[in-house]
């Protein structure tokens, strides 16, 4: 969804956690308050144990933050066109899983939120520069019931090739639409450093739509893309793209219209 979908779920790495392992040198014999100096390496070994459970229950844990000028998912603005706040959270339960969640608000109603998602995710480093990952989603639009129709699951895979390269294919459909047929999309992005923490964003994909589910005259496909900058340090990111679509581009029923633009600040943690 929007900005974080990828950075909280699609960008989970596989991981390899290192055993923790102490070695204690040879050492003179000492003979005098054997139970101090014990005690003392005792109290050291626990500190250190603590400090090393809680680098890795860091390292299971994490999340970002966004504010982007509108909320687009392929092309398709998917909320009214104003600011929006996204956050994100994701969890590492085990080597190469991954579960990530994110939620997307916007003015007056905070407290409502325009779209949420839930991820679960399956990462295999193919070798040292591929790694594949197996994705299960959901897209919630709660804001009321015409949003709702376009709820949205979800099945991907996607390759990616040193975090410079990605692709992917998705099946998908809307469960609560009347009549919810399985719809295809690829995707394609690419991440090309430039200099000074800057590098060129691109993508582009294809996705087939329902009739049913935005209002169409007949089912189709339409084609989407973005190109942008974007700058990256210490966790920040500002980004801003273009967004292009094809001429025949659906829209949610009574939703707005194209959105050519999208600016992105962005923290993660």
């Amino acid at each position: 969804m929007g900005a974080l979908s990828d950075s909280a779920a699609r960008r989970q790495l596989c991981e390899a956690r290192p055993a923790v392992s102490a070695q204690q040198p040879c050492q003179p014999r000492v003979r005098r308050q054997p139970h101090r100096h014990r005690t003392l390496l005792q109290g050291l070994l626990l500190t250190l144990a603590a400090g090393a459970c809680g680098s890795a229950l860091a390292k299971d844990f994490g999340g970002a933050v966004a504010l982007t000028s509108s909320l687009i998912d392929r092309g398709i603005s998917i909320a009214p066109n104003k600011v929006t706040v996204q956050a994100a959270g994701y969890w590492l339960p085990a080597p190469g899983w991954s579960v990530s969640t994110s939620v997307a608000l916007q003015s007056p109603a905070w407290s409502d939120p325009v779209a949420v998602t839930a991820q679960l995710g399956r990462a295999w480093m193919l070798d040292d520069r591929w790694q594949m990952q197996a994705s299960l989603l959901y897209y919630g639009y709660p804001t009321d019931r015409a949003t709702r129709t376009f709820d949205r699951q979800e099945a991907s895979l996607a390759w990616s090739y040193r975090d410079l390269l990605t692709f992917s294919l998705s099946t998908f459909n809307f469960p609560r639409a009347d009549r919810s047929p399985w719809n295809v999309a690829f995707d394609i992005t690419a991440n090309v450093p430039l200099r000074h923490d800057v590098s060129l964003s691109l993508g582009a994909g294809s996705s087939r739509f329902p009739a049913m589910a935005y209002g169409a005259a007949r089912s189709g496909r339409y084609q989407y893309g973005q190109v942008g900058l974007k700058w990256n340090r210490a966790g920040w990111t500002l980004k801003a793209e273009r967004i292009l679509t094809s001429g025949n581009t659906p829209r949610m029923q009574g939703g707005p219209g194209d959105m050519p633009w999208l600016g992105t600040v962005a923290r993660t943690f």
